[in-house]
């Protein structure tokens, strides 16, 4: 809403108006005070400053225009004396004019919490996505029945899941300072890393002039832009120069009016940074991996939550709680699995535990120089189980090295290597690492499930809500017995989560998620 103009800076225009009165009314009163029968009371009958023998002191170009007694100064008497400075009441005016021009969101649709942990997903945001979901299942409406009972049985954990926490990591030894990785790619081709001059298929003269700018168009090596072409360049630098400049008055000329858009960041769900190292490191090897986990994820294999998240959804908002979301720090390498970085496969255990990661995903690439100045490049991928430290399954070696010899010889391709080299690996995640329909329980059970439960430090407050709450919608525990674990698990809170307000249980839920992940390591 646009604010009235009289309200943007009344003091100044009151002072200003104020003063304008005095001087249009005050002045001819005091004017029409003097006597009457002397309308000259300095002496002087001509009324013009001078004496009789016409002259009188020199006149002063830049003095204010005579004042008529009668009917007060003149209006150019009065700008002069008042000078009232428009430019901030003007600069207000500017901002409101462009606020009311900036495109308005679209409306939120959903359910708030599940909105909101989607928003935090397509920032980033992982654990955060995660707590959010539990809040929103945990709430229990209407909206979150069906995701409520997305809940799902692992049998290599042994327990109920909504969605496994991957994590993944590189470990790189071996010759590191190699000028090329050489890592396999499925057409064949080389990274370029090393090559000579003469690979380029161009000489010095293909790079760009020393001048600055490279060449242009029509422009032959070691000649430099026609003059006209640096006149017109000059010109369109002065103009450059002027532009985003006020002038005197504070407005901004045509060329500097900045186009008034949304502030909204864009979202990235996965980081291009750590999309492009994998590739200079591994090429096909990390393509293919990220692509068998993308579809395993999509699927639902390890876990029902934050599945069908839509990155280009423009109905979810882009808040959480009020706050613009940032983009995270701690980022994905595809969506669901989050990157840990690169060391040793004990470094990376001990990160991917202190982040609560149940399952690693950790590339080992050794690299060496050969002869010829060759770089083979021999990579394997391991699941780790972070509860345990063991190795859930180990692939097979994919060497860049064989890839060149089965090509040569015509018995094999980059892509058959890797399948080979992956084929027990994706069956042992298949038969070990998936998810099934949450079986049958009976009231005993789930009131020891629930006990066991509430004693598990690894789970967040949140998490433990959203399974008692599923086992309350599925008749297991009693109406006293959901009341007494919410109780346990979170104080006085839980009886406003269960019976309060949908506002105050949502405030409440949320600030439990943002308080779980800020005291995360």
């Amino acid at each position: 809403m646009i604010t009235p103009l009289i309200n943007l800076r009344p003091p100044r225009i009151v002072v200003v108006l104020i003063a304008v009165a005095v001087v249009l009314f005050v002045t001819p009163v005091v004017g029409s005070a003097q006597d009457p029968s002397n309308p000259y009371p300095d002496g002087d009958p001509s009324g013009y400053g001078f004496d009789e023998n016409g002259g009188g002191p020199p006149v002063d170009k830049d003095a204010l225009p005579p004042a008529n007694l009668t009917t007060g100064p003149t209006p150019m008497a009065v700008w002069q004396l008042v000078q009232p400075d428009w430019r901030p009441l003007r600069q207000e005016i500017d901002q409101l004019v462009a606020a009311s021009k900036m495109p308005v969101p679209p409306r939120v649709e959903g359910p708030t919490l599940r909105n909101e942990a989607h928003v935090a997903f397509r920032y980033g945001h992982l654990p955060l996505a995660h707590e959010l979901f539990f809040a929103h299942v945990a709430l229990a409406d209407e909206q979150a029945l069906e995701d409520l009972k997305k809940l799902q049985f692992c049998a290599y954990f042994r327990r109920p899941v909504w969605a496994l926490r991957w994590g993944v990591s590189i470990g790189l030894h071996g010759d590191t300072d190699v000028t090329s990785y050489s890592p396999i790619r499925i057409d064949g081709s080389s990274d370029g890393r090393g090559m000579g001059m003469d690979e380029f298929g161009g000489g010095m003269e293909d790079f760009d002039d020393p001048r600055g700018g490279g060449r242009r168009p029509g422009e032959r090596p070691g000649q430099g832009p026609p003059d006209d072409m640096m006149m017109d360049e000059e010109m369109m630098m002065e103009e450059e120069m002027m532009m985003g400049y006020d002038d005197e008055f504070g407005r901004s000329g045509e060329r500097g009016t900045a186009k008034v858009e949304a502030s909204i960041p864009d979202p990235q769900v996965t980081d291009p940074a750590i999309t492009e190292r994998f590739d200079d490191l591994m090429g096909a090897v990390a393509s293919t991996v990220a692509e068998g986990m993308r579809s395993r994820i999509e699927k639902g294999q390890f876990g029902h939550a934050l599945t069908e998240v839509d990155p280009e959804a423009k109905d979810q908002g882009y808040m959480v709680g009020g706050e613009s979301v940032p983009q995270a720090e701690t980022r994905m390498w595809i969506p669901g699995v989050v990157y840990l970085g690169e060391g040793s496969i004990q470094e990376m255990s001990k990160a991917a535990v202190q982040a609560n990661i149940e399952l690693l995903l950790h590339f080992d690439v050794a690299l060496k120089e050969v002869r010829g100045g060759t770089t083979q490049n021999l990579t394997r991928v391991k699941v780790l189980d972070c509860k345990n430290g063991k190795t859930v399954v180990l692939s097979g070696a994919m060497d860049s090295r064989e890839v060149q010899r089965l090509q040569q010889t015509n018995r094999g391709t980059a892509e058959s290597h890797l399948t080979e080299a992956l084929e027990k690996f994706w069956s042992i995640i298949d038969s070990k690492i998936a998810v099934t329909p949450f079986p049958q329980l009976t009231p005993e059970v789930a009131r020891r499930r629930v006990t066991g439960l509430l004693a598990d430090s690894s789970l967040s407050p949140l998490r433990k809500l959203a399974e008692i709450r599923f086992l309350g919608v599925s008749g297991w525990l009693t109406e006293e017995e959901v009341e007494q674990a919410f109780d346990i698990a979170i104080g006085a809170d839980g009886m406003t989560v269960l019976y309060g307000s949908p506002a105050d249980a949502i405030e409440i839920l949320r600030e439990l998620a943002l308080q779980n992940v800020s005291q995360s390591p």
